[in-house]
């Protein structure tokens, strides 16, 4: 599969999309930005993994309920930049470089690896490693990965 320019476009939006909708509070909409299956490790954050899969209620639900309880204790604002796209078997992965701003107005570098998937309304996010950024000059090379 070959990406096109709209598809980059495509998965550059669905990427912002979550941090519009975080700061909004509209986490319901958070299917527009993930799959139902959706697998989130932010374990370097010190968050704990989503619970195991249970049939009669999707990943994506859980992830919505632990967005709803952090709620107003979240950060102010999500932003996000630096975002690279490459093709991955029938889907793509990207990177992306991203901070908050916290209510007490420090700030938080972190770096999101995602694999998205193509679905009929559009690119999702499937799976995301958020890294936090601690120390300058180390990380992912994004360039450097398979294509």
């Amino acid at each position: 599969m070959s990406l096109s320019a709209d598809d980059r476009l495509e998965i550059h939006e669905t990427i912002a999309l979550h941090g519009h909708l975080s700061d909004a509070g509209a986490y319901e909409r958070f299917d527009e930005v993930f799959t139902p299956d959706l697998v989130v490790d932010a374990s370097d954050l010190g968050r704990a993994p989503l619970p195991a899969p249970d049939p009669s209620r999707p990943r994506l639900d859980m992830y919505v309920a632990a967005s709803h309880r952090l709620g107003a204790a979240g950060p102010l604002a999500h932003h996000v930049t630096n975002t690279v796209v490459r093709e991955d078997g029938d889907g793509a992965r990207a990177w992306s470089k991203g901070f908050a701003v916290n209510q007490d107005g420090s700030v938080a570098s972190f770096t999101y690896e995602d694999e998205l998937v193509r679905t009929g309304p559009g690119w999702r996010i499937r799976h995301r490693t958020v890294s936090a950024r601690r120390a300058a000059g180390i990380g992912v090379e994004p360039l450097v990965l398979p294509a």
